[in-house]
């Protein structure tokens, strides 16, 4: 064992200690024997008065760790561990103008996960799909960073090398994807980034829009359930591609998506360049099917939704202008709406808004992919998203529905 292997050794064991305390210790144990000491020989009286052992000569020393075992400045090291996440593989630029490639996975054990970075040839694989999403891989010669968040990453050079599904691991041992996926109803705002599974509820068609470039771009909402709760997922541009075609009832998993709160205050995940998409036609979730009966109004809860709730129009409606955080100016109309358990405040925005406005005081509506939250004097409100509908209920007649 050389004195690198002794050092990495140490600091495995002594995390109280920097490579460069160690060093000086090897150093000055030198020194003190007048350089009787070898540099290994000195490391190992180092290593054995901080409590260390070192492996005899005859043992083998091999550095397989667990996750929660890393420190950065760690060289030489083998990880194991099932990809969780590939993120796009970038391009780069050299200083001699030459290119180089990153490639960016998410890896998880029963430790917990950890930023794997493989560079060049080795971002490859993960280009071309030789290490996909789900398999178990194990990391040779990889060294520990942190990034330039704090937290550590593991880096996969010129030397290291990558095994997919190997034979000797037992792939059991090493949590399935579903243990890193978020239950919807545990999302805060909090949080930038989650992966969720569920059931797709709602599918609103694909549009398109005007930068203010002039170019154009896509976007398409779904509504995704799991047994926790639901949430809006908005997918982006090449993202409404990549999905496809897709229906109530499917089932979807999203890796990587970026958490933002809507206009009114919803949580919504967005699908964009970094996301990965999978439809799980072989796991197939159960569907959760919503109850068709409608809550009355003193049913509801806060931050509750969506439902579907019906009333009847109590007072004259008025629309006002607005301005949104993203400095935006839209419309608004609010109104109160009545059953015959109580009386609640309601708001609908954008194109809804127009909807509104026309309502007549003792006109019975049933509103779709409602929520209730708390408004401006802390009293409990209704307020529309992109995917509310409003529905007049005549009399007599066939029914008519807007959507926002």
């Amino acid at each position: 064992m050389d004195l690198e292997q002794i050092v990495q050794q140490i600091l495995l064991v002594r995390r109280d200690l920097s490579r460069e305390e160690i060093l000086k210790k090897i150093y000055e144990k030198k020194r003190s024997a007048e350089d009787y000491y070898l540099d290994e020989a000195a490391a190992r009286v180092v290593a054995s008065e901080l409590g260390v052992e070192i492996p005899r000569e005859t043992e083998e020393f091999t550095p397989q760790l667990s996750i929660s075992d890393l420190i950065s400045g760690l060289n030489d090291v083998t990880v194991t561990g099932r990809v969780i996440t590939i993120y796009p593989a970038q391009t780069f630029r050299r200083p001699d103008l030459t290119e180089g490639k990153v490639a960016r996975l998410l890896l998880g054990d029963k430790t917990g996960t950890l930023r794997l970075v493989l560079w060049n040839d080795k971002a490859k694989h993960a280009e071309s799909g030789k290490i996909s999403s789900g398999q178990v891989l194990r990391i040779l010669h990889g060294y520990v960073r942190e990034g330039l968040d704090g937290k550590l990453e593991l880096h996969v050079g010129q030397r290291g090398d990558t095994q997919v599904s190997p034979q000797d691991v037992d792939e059991q041992a090493y949590p399935p994807i579903t243990s890193f996926v978020d239950k919807i109803g545990n999302l805060t705002a909090k949080r930038r980034k989650a992966s969720v599974s569920g059931v797709v509820q709602e599918v609103y068609p694909a549009s398109e829009f005007k930068r203010k470039d002039g170019t154009s771009g896509k976007v398409r909402r779904l509504r995704l359930n799991d047994e926790t709760g639901q949430a809006a997922v908005v997918f982006w541009n090449e993202k409404v591609d990549e999905l496809g075609e897709v229906k109530k009832g499917d089932s979807l998993r999203i890796m990587n998506t970026r958490l933002k709160e809507s206009q009114e205050g919803r949580l919504e995940l967005h699908v964009e360049n970094a996301t990965q998409i999978e439809k799980l036609v072989d796991q197939a979730l159960p569907l959760i099917v919503s109850s068709e009966a409608t809550p009355k109004i003193a049913d509801l809860k806060d931050e509750s939704g969506p439902f579907t709730i019906e009333g009847t129009v109590a007072s004259a409606p008025t629309t006002r202008e607005v301005i949104t955080p993203r400095n935006e100016r839209v419309k608004v109309t609010s109104f109160d709406l009545t059953d015959q358990t109580g009386r609640i405040r309601v708001s609908l925005w954008r194109t809804l808004a127009e909807v509104g406005k026309d309502l007549r005081v003792g006109t019975q509506i049933r509103i779709k992919d409602a929520y209730a939250k708390r408004g401006f004097s802390n009293l409990l409100e209704l307020t529309s998203r992109a995917s509310t509908t409003v529905e007049i209920l005549p009399k007599q007649g066939a029914q008519t529905e807007t959507q926002n």
